[in-house]
């Protein structure tokens, strides 16, 4: 627990971003409390705007906020604003990214975590499936921001509701679990919901005319091929009710202007941080170029060694930009 008292903002801003810019290379997640005001007896020693500046600075670091959020893997880059009524305290509780270590038995034998796990533990569809459904909600917007991802995550939630399914069957016929699959099992948690969510999030796209040019596309070569299936079954009611909703849909869809503006797509969550970064990497590449078929000396060793680290420190930031299943050609 840290205590903000008789800092100011800007102090206050420049202690989250160097506490939380980089992950923490920890086994497990843990709970760090920021104390941001309190009752009448200790109101001045903090900042009028101590626990927005906190929670902005948070944000800006692509930190969410989630009231549900507890202290487990899943709840990674995740934070809360509570009020402690026995101590009439106000804090802000943040759970943080973590880079998680794998650990050696005291045999001296490593195990692999993901042996015991039917999905890779760092995999999207791990934690699709286990985050909490507050959890989960809050993460989509971030992690799957536009119309074709959620598409695509539907898919992956698809999957594992087939996954949940096959085990629930596997049970109910009196065969036994294996460690994998009973770990599954007990982890995941409101797929169905989860599923529902993610489809009327996805919707909610095409009716504010939220669409990209690519996805316009899609949905009305999807629209296309469902009136050319229904205008090829049998005549009834019930088909020429589905086909009239099917044409006033590619009307709606034929209405909708592409957005094409820096919203959307939502830029990178660290595009910031990469674009200063290779600011500052284009004049080391002229020093490594200019000292090529030749000894360097001690300045230009220097540099290249600079420019070795900050290219590394832009794929770290790229990879964590990553959405949950954003494709490699949209990246």
């Amino acid at each position: 627990t840290f205590d903000l008292g008789h800092q100011d903002a800007n102090s206050i801003r420049a202690t989250i971003k160097e506490a939380f810019e980089e992950p923490f290379p920890v086994t497990k997640m843990i709970r760090i409390t920021f104390i941001v005001g309190g009752g009448k007896l200790s109101r001045s020693k903090y900042d009028s705007k101590c626990g927005q500046v906190v929670t902005a600075a948070l944000n800006n670091l692509g930190f969410v906020e989630d009231r549900g959020a507890s202290c487990v893997n899943e709840c990674a880059g995740c934070f809360k604003s509570q009020h402690d009524t026995g101590k009439n305290i106000f804090t802000v509780v943040v759970f943080p990214r973590i880079e998680v270590l794998v650990s050696t038995a005291s045999s001296g034998g490593s195990h692999d975590e993901d042996d015991d796990n039917l999905i890779p533990t760092n995999s999207p569809g791990y934690k699709m499936a286990v985050a909490p459904l507050t959890t989960f909600k809050n993460l989509l917007s971030t992690y799957v921001p536009t119309y074709l991802e959620k598409k695509a995550c539907q898919q992956t939630l698809d999957g594992l509701r087939e996954l949940e399914q096959a085990i629930e069957s596997k049970m109910m016929n009196g065969n036994p679990l294996d460690s994998a699959e009973q770990s599954f099992y007990d982890s995941a948690c409101d797929l169905k919901e989860k599923h529902s969510y993610v489809q009327k999030e996805a919707s909610k796209h095409v009716d504010d005319g939220r669409l990209t040019a690519g996805e316009k596309d899609y949905i009305l070569e999807l629209n296309e091929n469902r009136i050319k299936a229904l205008m090829s079954e049998k005549s009834s009611a019930t088909t020429a009710e589905r086909l009239k909703k099917a044409l006033a849909r590619k009307q709606q869809l034929q209405k909708i202007s592409p957005v094409d503006s820096e919203q959307y797509p939502p830029p990178l969550r660290y595009e910031a941080n990469i674009r200063a970064l290779r600011k500052k990497v284009m004049p080391l590449c002229a020093i490594e170029d200019n000292a090529k078929g030749r000894l360097m000396t001690l300045a230009e060793t220097r540099a290249v060694t600079e420019k070795e680290e900050l290219e590394t420190e832009i794929a770290q930031l790229e990879e964590a930009s990553c959405g949950w299943v954003e494709d490699e050609e949209s990246f």
